[in-house]
């Protein structure tokens, strides 16, 4: 009923006149105004209508207004309904009390005053709508609690499912879930994945100290408030992806990583904390294999490498950087054969269709280094289908197909050695029956002085041609013992073999022999290391120049053991310092197509059987350069020669080598 509303004022008299004078009096109320001439029409028009105020005569015919109040009164309904009696006689105090007892309010005299009359109705008629409006409000608060009540009870419905649900999804997690409800973690409880991974009954407190964990990160010992939880708590901030070991009471060691944030209440205080355990330990296991399985990749002499199919490389480990030069960070996302510059023996679709239909393709490639240095590859590629990409496995074969190729070379040079053996042998026999006839014919008689000198100057260079017959015969026949030699005699026997060159090449010869150099030894072995080492000088000297050739006896050069040194120095190219260091390795050369790269490698080698060493060294300007190769070989005793001998064996084959 709100303030605007009207309310009902029941007004019951047996006199008609009487009603219209109160209704003219109570009209300037502006309420509704409802009429009964009898106790029976008042009861229902109460029983019809919500009555604020019921106006009745004490005095009526049926039931008069005693009886009337006491019926009303008996009603629950009307208990509290507003009842003003109006007399037309003189009512005696008990009169009055035994109305206040039935249930009246007020009493009015006649004659009726209309003010009075108007005040004391209205009064009682604001108390019904009061009343009426806090009823009302009551009703509208009484169904507001309710619906909210009805909403709170479906929420806590709602609450108690989630927290069931939660409480199940925990339970089924295959992820350990652990919560501190209290700041000092005092107690703590986890799910079923996380008491199973830590071995413990469920619902036993998973407090480090209580259930006698040992907690490790790396090799430190964790204190309690280092734990994940703890830390969480402690600072009030979430914890990361902690990774940490924990040590069972049964010795087994279980790895974890923990994610931990603080819980808080109403007020923002940390009230606990809930973590995430997740059991790494396979996954470490599976790492320490494919760590120990890298290791072998990197520890791999062959080049091992990893491209997508457009050729970008993914791995590349230590042996490639070995063989190619490149690091790791250089070349991963580059080209790999671009960067290589791959040649290959057939067309590159080919090998790449092989490879998808296949599987696999294996071949030789040729490709090039980052110093730009030429090798050939024997490669295996496997394809993976399910990454898309191509293994390759590498293997430098040059140094193999090098030694290939100088063994030919020295198999040809050693035939042709035994066919110069056998040569020069056939024509020994000859040559001295020629000799001979030349003798005679130079002495005969018939002769005159000029053929006499030309006979002599043909048996001279027969002399020569035999000298050089016999020399190779000795090339051809090595003693099975050390004999005793003479360095300056050795050095006179290659010069005179390189004789010819060294004429070609318009070469100033200079000999300076301070000693003889005698010692015991192999003589066809030596005549093989200065043959390459006087032929590398007279070849850096194609436009001419100087060589010096120097023996004398000394000292070692670390010590004080007697020795002899042979000194060969030219005025040529000179070596480059790039390829000084690797002047003494096999298969190296400077000469292309036309040498092996053997020659220094297996003189150093016969150098280093007599306990001797060779050493070099290179000086370059604008205009001059000049070459020095020391040769020092200790004075051996015929004891130690026969022991290089049995380690030297006798058939040690010419072999050319190389230097810039």
């Amino acid at each position: 009923m709100g303030e605007a509303e009207k309310v009902n004022i029941l007004m019951v008299d047996d006199q008609p006149s009487k009603l219209l004078s109160y209704e003219v009096i109570l009209s300037e109320l502006g309420e509704n105004l409802i009429k009964a001439t009898s106790g029976r029409e008042a009861l229902d028009q109460l029983l019809k209508n919500d009555i604020a105020v019921v106006l009745m005569d004490v005095s009526m015919p049926e039931i008069d207004g005693f009886e009337m109040a006491d019926m009303i009164r008996q009603h629950p309904r009307f208990q509290k309904t507003a009842i003003i009696f109006i007399s037309g006689v003189h009512l005696s105090d008990e009169d009055r009390i035994q109305g206040y007892r039935r249930g009246a309010v007020d009493y009015i005299s006649v004659p009726v005053v209309p003010e009075v009359l108007r005040s004391k109705v209205s009064v009682f008629v604001e108390l019904h709508r009061k009343t009426r409006q806090l009823e009302r409000l009551n009703r509208e608060l009484e169904e507001r609690v309710e619906e909210r009540t009805q909403e709170i009870r479906g929420l806590n419905t709602q609450l108690e499912q989630r927290v069931s649900e939660l409480e199940t999804v925990m339970q089924v997690l295959p992820a350990g879930v652990a919560i501190a409800r209290d700041p000092n973690c005092e107690y703590i409880v986890g799910n079923t994945a996380l008491t199973r991974a830590l071995q413990v009954p469920p619902g036993e407190n998973l407090n480090a100290s209580s259930a006698q964990f040992h907690v490790f990160r790396g090799k430190d010992v964790l204190a309690l408030d280092d734990l994940p939880l703890q830390r969480a708590v402690a600072t009030g901030k979430t914890i990361q992806a902690d990774e940490i070991l924990i040590r069972l009471p049964n010795g087994k060691e279980v790895d974890m990583l923990v994610s931990a944030s603080p819980l808080f209440d109403e007020n923002g205080t940390v009230r606990g904390a809930v973590g995430a355990f997740i059991d790494v330990s396979q996954r470490k296991q599976m790492e320490d294999i494919l760590r120990e399985r890298a290791d072998l990749l990197e520890l791999a002499t062959e080049a091992i490498m990893v491209r997508d199919m457009q050729g970008a490389i993914q791995y590349w480990n230590a042996g490639a950087e070995s063989l190619y030069g490149w690091s790791r960070k250089e070349v991963i996302g580059k080209s790999m054969h671009n960067l290589l510059k791959t040649t290959f023996p057939i067309p590159h679709s080919e090998i790449e269709a092989t490879l998808t239909t296949l599987g696999f393709w294996d071949g030789n490639l040729v490709q090039q280094t980052r110093e730009g240095r030429t090798v050939t590859v024997a490669t295996r590629k496997a394809y993976n289908r399910e990454r898309n990409v191509v293994l390759e496995i590498n293997r430098d074969i040059t140094a193999r197909l090098q030694a290939e190729e100088a063994l030919r070379q020295t198999e040809k040079l050693a035939a042709m050695g035994r066919v110069a053996g056998i040569i020069a042998h056939e024509i020994n026999n000859p040559l001295e029956a020629i000799t001979n006839a030349f003798f005679l014919l130079r002495e005969h008689a018939s002769l005159d002085e000029e053929a006499r000198y030309y006979a002599s100057l043909a048996e001279q260079e027969l002399t020569r041609v035999a000298h050089i017959t016999r020399q190779t015969l000795s090339f051809y026949r090595e003693a099975k013992q050390p004999v005793k030699l003479s360095f300056s005699a050795l050095l006179d026997d290659v010069l005179e073999l390189h004789a010819r060159r060294i004429q070609l090449h318009r070469i100033k010869l200079e000999k300076r022999y301070f000693a003889e150099g005698e010692m015991r030894g192999f003589p066809v072995e030596l005549k093989q290391v200065f043959l390459n080492l006087i032929g590398n000088a007279i070849q850096a000297m194609p436009e001419g120049g100087k060589l010096r050739v120097t023996v004398r006896a000394t000292g070692h050069h670390n010590g004080n053991v007697p020795g002899i040194s042979v000194s060969i120095v030219d005025t040529g190219c000179g070596i480059k310092k790039e390829d000084a260091r690797h002047l003494f390795e096999p298969f190296f050369t400077t000469k292309a197509e036309k040498g092996t790269g053997l020659g220094l490698w297996i003189s150093r080698g016969i150098i280093q059987k007599y306990e001797g060493t060779i050493r070099f060294r290179s000086l370059r300007n604008n205009r001059e350069s000049a070459t020095c190769f020391r040769v020092f070989m200790p004075l051996l005793s015929a004891e130690s020669a026969a022991t290089v001998s049995s380690e030297a064996g006798a058939n040690i084959k010419v072999a050319q080598g190389g230097r810039g």
